[in-house]
């Protein structure tokens, strides 16, 4: 340990004890060893380095074969989406009284992302970092205009997480077949229906970034309700903009 780390440690330690003398709660922050995460939710053990991206005569096998460590796995020929999520800072609460004491430590997370456009030939066309989710929804949906439409000749699947919400998803030309968590509730619903999508961000504050939750806002009630909440990886995510910016009304808002 060095002589700052043993000094900020030192610090809370003091202060933790000050809570307990004084019978009160507190709380704190304190530096720390920086982590970062992948998509996936692994530990990236090299720090990312983004300077190729502008030099002249990148393409984009060489993106993706050197930040396949952020790649967030979404096929489109034309964009690479990378994602991940750093922390430096943690943070601490400690309440102490007569009855007991309780605590917690947590680290704080940032997700990331990187939007870099290609060519017809491969060549970088345009790159952005975006480190507000709100911003790279929005950005996502301008590009969706651009995209290959999805292929509905069979049904799409979606698989959401186990944590919330939806559990799986099936797209058509005419509707959304939707499981739900609740009782394993199935229902139907027509996309012309959808008046909203609102982003809800990722779970665990930021940092399991290979999953966002969204909530489809329905003109009608359905038997799930009028807000259908579901949290999916990155490609499904981009699966059901590209389904909705086909499938559902022009007046549609994005949030």
């Amino acid at each position: 340990m060095n002589f700052s780390s043993g000094r900020q440690l030192g610090h809370s330690s003091a202060a933790i004890l000050l809570c307990v003398f004084s019978l009160c709660g507190c709380a704190g922050a304190t530096r720390l060893p920086m982590r970062t995460r992948g998509p996936a939710g692994a530990n990236l053990e090299k720090q990312l380095d983004l300077k190729f991206l502008d030099e002249s005569g990148t393409h984009e096998e060489e993106v993706r074969q050197r930040l396949s460590s952020i790649d967030t796995g979404y096929a489109n020929p034309r964009l690479f989406w990378g994602r991940w999520s750093d922390s430096k800072w943690g943070y601490w609460w400690f309440v102490a009284a007569q009855t007991g004491a309780a605590g917690d430590a947590k680290r704080v997370w940032h997700a990331h992302n990187l939007l870099v456009r290609f060519n017809e030939n491969g060549l970088i066309r345009e790159k952005k970092l975006i480190d507000d989710d709100s911003a790279l929804w929005r950005e996502l949906h301008a590009q969706m205009a651009g995209a290959p439409p999805l292929d509905l000749t069979l049904p799409v699947e979606i698989s959401g997480k186990l944590c919330c919400g939806v559990l799986d998803m099936t797209l058509t030309r005419e509707s959304i077949r939707i499981t739900a968590r609740r009782k394993n509730t199935i229902v139907e619903v027509s996309p012309l229906k959808i008046s909203r999508i609102a982003h809800n961000g990722a779970p665990n504050k930021g940092s399991s970034v290979g999953t966002t939750c969204h909530t489809l806002h329905m003109a009608e009630k359905t038997a799930i309700g009028n807000r259908i909440r579901f949290c999916a990886d990155p490609p499904s995510v981009a699966t059901m903009f590209q389904y909705l910016q086909q499938s559902a009304p022009g007046n549609l808002v994005w949030e």
